[in-house]
């Protein structure tokens, strides 16, 4: 007798051509190449969570916040067709949360980063290994034009 359940659909996210992992760390690679600094991209999925990566960039001012965020999502958007589920923050600009779901990208004010420490709220999670370098490497292999 045939089975007729119902599986689930796919995601768009579990279609993407990439790992997660390698999604979250071309965010971190568009990040930098907008000029945020102080990486960290940690791996959550040992943790519960309600996400599998945080990428959590610093920016100097609101208008390097919002260039950081809005490079991401144009990035995303352009090359993989994905939107963020949402987006918080953009009002104020001292904390950008862009949420791919399995990826929450964290654009923060240097002092606002401070404050929240989610490196130290998330401390048991594993974090993600990597040179700027190789962050940049990996935007370079998808031969995008950021500045656009």
């Amino acid at each position: 007798m045939p089975n007729f359940e119902r599986q689930p659909e796919a995601s768009l996210t579990d279609r993407l051509p990439i790992s997660h992992e390698e999604f979250a760390a071309l965010a971190v690679g568009v990040g930098i190449e907008k000029k945020a600094y102080a990486p960290v991209l940690l791996d959550l999925r040992n943790q519960d969570s309600f996400t599998e990566y945080f990428a959590i960039l610093s920016a100097n001012n609101p208008r390097q916040v919002a260039s950081i965020a809005e490079g991401i999502k144009l990035f995303f958007k352009t090359n993989f067709g994905l939107r963020p589920v949402t987006v918080d923050g953009m009002e104020s600009l001292d904390w950008v949360l862009l949420d791919y779901g399995f990826l929450f990208v964290h654009v923060f004010q240097k002092e606002t980063r401070e404050r929240y420490k989610l490196e130290e709220m998330w401390s048991k999670a594993r974090l993600v290994p990597s040179e700027e370098s190789t962050f940049r490497e990996l935007v370079s292999k998808y031969e995008l034009s950021l500045n656009s």
